[in-house]
């Protein structure tokens, strides 16, 4: 039996990341992860017909569904989604562009389930058939009134249609449709047409289309919107004029991201006339002089009020290349730190490190890029020379633990990183009254909390400099009262 494993090939790896036609004027396939390829990001539908010009790749960001009645779940899927408003039996024909390409399908009830947790039960129908030298009739499949069927295994042919499902109002369908081209020449599909023109059930309409937020951005000469939900290509004005920009910036035109051959899309670009200058910005929406409004998959048009048409925005200034420190010399031996004098959203150093600060060792030329809250991109470089620098231990011979802040602390003094280090003193009978490793910490004139008498003490101190032997020291102290 055969199955729809298929590998779309080398090309299709060249073309993955480009929403542009691939082979034919016909043919659009989405780089991976687009949001409606998992099913809590499904396309919004409210019935009639919906047409998309793309073809799918991979699965989306969430594998939902990976088992079907069917056999396999998602493969090269999309989502759509819809509600019943008015009870009654639902039917579909998904339509191919091109009558050769093969879609598989599956409908599942959704009411009351959480859409991150699907699994086959919610499954009321699916065909998986193969459209092998068109064996579905013009490529079509999806329900009707006559089939009886409620399933068709993957590699099977022929059974197109699957019995209609007679829902009431409230309840809530995902239809997930697996994008497999060509069953002879597998690649992109064409596009289809989803038609619920039979259907006597009537589905809910959707909130109108709104402004939701600003895709983080560095540019000064467009601004990119991210709407609520997907809007129709068709329904934007190419020359801009559904949008106006306070303080005034003049605008060109607009533009769907991925919008080509009647698509949908949930980003629109708008162009400025040039370089807007740094500072903060209002988007407002208003119907266009030569284009219709806005409207989203069902047809609903945006209203102009204060929250679903207005949205302000910032023209960033760009990353100034003085965010490192000068070049600093250290001595060899030692490790410095090193970073940004100011915060951003992410760091990269040529070292492959991720934070705004790295401990240097070695020298050599050290590069931090560098991206703001609006996505501006910056690249400074610092350089590390080395210098020979001294190494010793000093211990003083005496102390006096007074606490007048002088000479309190009987400590060894560095010049240069221990590696190695332990520091011990002894009474004058060899009893320990101070030991420790962490170079720095030093003894107070005190056992267990009680002052030690005045008087002759033993030390001795094991340390290990950069590029030197372990060495131990001893000699005396005097403790002064």
């Amino acid at each position: 039996m055969l199955t729809k494993q298929y590998f779309y090939g080398f090309i299709l790896v060249i073309t993955a990341c480009l929403s542009l036609p691939y082979l034919s004027f016909s043919q659009t396939l989405l780089a991976p992860d687009q949001p409606e390829q998992d099913a809590c990001n499904a396309l919004p539908l409210c019935g009639g017909q919906f047409f998309t010009p793309y073809s799918y790749q991979g699965q989306g960001l969430v594998n939902d569904l990976t088992q079907t009645p069917c056999g396999d779940g998602e493969d090269n899927s999309m989502w759509l989604k819809f509600t019943v408003a008015n009870a009654g039996q639902i039917v579909f024909k998904i339509i191919p562009l091109d009558t050769s390409d093969d879609y598989d399908f599956a409908v599942l009830n959704a009411t009351g389930v959480d859409c991150s947790n699907l699994s086959p039960s919610n499954v009321v129908r699916c065909n998986f058939n193969n459209n092998f030298s068109g064996s579905n009739a013009l490529g079509i499949v999806g329900l009707n009134t006559t089939s009886t069927l409620t399933t068709v295994a993957d590699g099977a042919t022929g059974d197109s249609f699957l019995a209609a499902i007679n829902a009431t109002a409230g309840q809530t369908y995902l239809i997930m449709i697996n994008n497999f081209g060509n069953d002879n020449d597998p690649g992109p599909s064409h596009g289809f047409t989803i038609d619920f023109s039979g259907s006597t059930a009537t589905f809910q309409s959707n909130a109108p289309p709104a402004l939701q937020s600003i895709v983080k951005h560095c540019s000064d000469s467009n601004v990119t919107i991210q709407l609520n939900a997907p809007i129709q290509c068709s329904s934007i004005a190419a020359d801009g004029s559904q949008f106006y920009i306070t303080p005034t910036i003049p605008i060109t035109g607009a533009s769907g991201v991925n919008c080509v051959n009647g698509g949908y899309t949930s980003q629109i670009v708008i162009s400025f006339s040039g370089h807007a200058a740094p500072g903060n910005y209002v988007v407002n929406g208003q119907k266009g002089t030569i284009g219709p409004t806005l409207t989203n998959l069902c047809g609903d048009a945006m209203t102009f009020t204060s929250t679903s048409s207005v949205i302000s925005f910032t023209v960033p200034a760009q990353v100034q290349d003085n965010y490192l420190p000068p070049d600093t010399t250290k001595c060899d031996y030692s490790t410095i730190t090193e970073g940004a004098l100011r915060a951003f959203d992410s760091y990269l150093w040529n070292t492959g490190q991720s934070t705004s600060t790295i401990p240097i060792l070695t020298p050599g030329l050290y590069t931090l890029q560098v991206t703001d809250s609006n996505a501006c991109m910056g690249t400074d470089s610092i350089n590390i020379i080395d210098s020979a620098c001294p190494q010793y231990v000093y211990l003083p011979n005496a102390f006096t633990p007074n606490g007048d802040g002088k000479n309190d602390i009987f400590r060894p003094v560095f010049a240069g990183a221990a590696s190695i280090f332990k520091f011990a003193v002894y009474d004058r009978w060899g009893r320990v009254v101070f030991v420790t490793t962490t170079p720095g910490e030093g003894w107070d004139g005190t056992t267990g909390g009680r002052p030690q008498p005045g008087g002759t003490y033993v030390w001795e101190c094991v340390y290990k400099l950069y590029q030197e032997p372990q060495r131990m020291q001893r000699g005396t102290v005097m403790l002064i009262r």
